[in-house]
């Protein structure tokens, strides 16, 4: 079963890395580019590489390639990273106006309760001045 999964794993390499030499190889036809492709322009000519945008080339003396996928994953995480840091800052800071909030509600409810006490000890007050003429 180990096996199995081995040369699955080996074969669908195998084939991603076909895949990509040949989607490297210069763009002899004139057909319009899609969103999902990646346009390199060499001195050579135009070469053409059916990558994400964001995917890196490598460039180097008669050579242009997409960059190994170890790269392009790291790269990868390394958003995603950042954005989960992001928004984990952003999260915190929500956390503290929160705790503010609610500390700003309990002191206001307290001042409301002050201040209906003596709303009540004010017309108690006035109601015996009242009764007593």
């Amino acid at each position: 079963m180990k096996r199995l999964g081995l040369l699955i794993l080996i074969g669908s390499t195998m084939v991603m890395g076909v895949r990509l030499v040949w989607a490297a190889e210069p763009n002899t036809k004139d057909e319009p580019m899609t969103d999902e492709e990646v346009v390199v322009k060499t001195e050579g000519g135009t070469h053409r590489l059916m990558l994400p945008k964001d995917w890196p080339v490598e460039e180097t003396p008669g050579l242009v390639r997409p960059a190994p996928i170890e790269i392009y994953l790291s790269m990868k995480f390394h958003q995603v990273k950042d954005a989960v840091t992001a928004l984990d800052r952003r999260l915190d800071a929500l956390e503290q106006r929160v705790t503010q909030l609610e500390t700003d509600q309990k002191t206001a409810q307290k001042r409301l309760q002050q201040l209906e006490e003596r709303v009540k000890q004010q017309e108690d007050a006035n109601g015996h001045k009242t009764q007593e003429r």
